[in-house]
């Protein structure tokens, strides 16, 4: 009787225990790759949290005004930085959507295609709905 009871024990035991021994390769990671701009729009939202806690920190009084103007200066100048670096990001990926545009443009016949701006457009529609440039 008491060698069932140590062999359920065992065998219980052994199946809660066995996830812990496989090696799970194909599982894939809970998070995905930190991207530069990933990076720095997290970066962005920490330092406008970080000025908002600074302006109530020096209206309960607990900063003088020189410490906290020497502060706001840093964390803006620093804010001021993130977003131009956003900013060219954002414009050299606007840059590779619009070259990639392009050559979709340039397989497909030329009829249809806006102007001043080269992409494909609704027929029987006046204005081109990427740039707003008046179509003939």
């Amino acid at each position: 009787m008491w060698i069932s009871c140590v062999i359920l024990v065992l065998a219980a035991a052994g199946y809660a225990l066995w996830p812990l021994f496989v090696k799970t390769d194909d599982v894939p990671s809970a998070a995905p790759a930190e991207t530069d701009a990933d990076y720095l729009t997290a970066r962005k939202t920490a330092l406008y949290r970080n000025i908002k806690e600074l302006e109530f920190e020096y209206k309960m009084g607990r900063l003088t005004q020189a410490g906290f103007r020497q502060l706001e200066k840093e964390y803006k100048c620093e804010a001021a930085d993130i977003l131009q670096k956003l900013d060219m990001l954002n414009a050299l990926a606007i840059d590779a959507s619009a070259a990639k545009a392009r050559v979709i443009i340039n397989d497909d016949d030329k009829t249809g295609a806006c102007p001043a701006c080269g992409s494909k457009t609704i027929p029987g529609k006046k204005f081109c709905a990427d740039c707003g440039a008046r179509l003939q």
